[in-house]
């Protein structure tokens, strides 16, 4: 599996919803993939970050860096070539990051 594959399997496994996967792949950009997704409590959004971080490890791929603890509202996962984006489902509505790549993005 593709490191963009294990990390969308990872937020469907946990229940993300309204997955948007914004691909870049050879157009340029520092990432290849954003997948954008969220979750009604911050519990939850902990939850697909945790499995996020558990299926990228077991597959061999590496996670560079997490934004946002526990508790936040908003975790960012930056594995390299893809950087999954994980709201509480009110927080993705104040900041809309799809419409910064609408050309780009498409909900899954």
């Amino acid at each position: 599996m593709t490191l963009k594959e294990v990390i969308i399997a990872a937020i469907e496994e946990k229940k993300g919803a309204n997955l948007t996967v914004c691909d870049f792949e050879n157009q340029g950009y520092i990432v290849d993939a954003y997948l954008i997704a969220d979750a009604p409590s911050i519990r939850q959004v902990a939850a697909i970050v945790d499995q996020i971080e558990e299926s990228v490890k077991k597959a061999g791929y590496t996670i560079y860096r997490i934004e946002g603890g526990k508790e936040s509202r908003w975790i960012l996962v930056d594995c390299g070539d893809v950087v999954a984006h994980i709201f509480q489902t009110e927080e993705r509505s104040v900041y809309q990051l799809e419409r910064l790549w609408a050309d780009a993005c498409k909900q899954k």
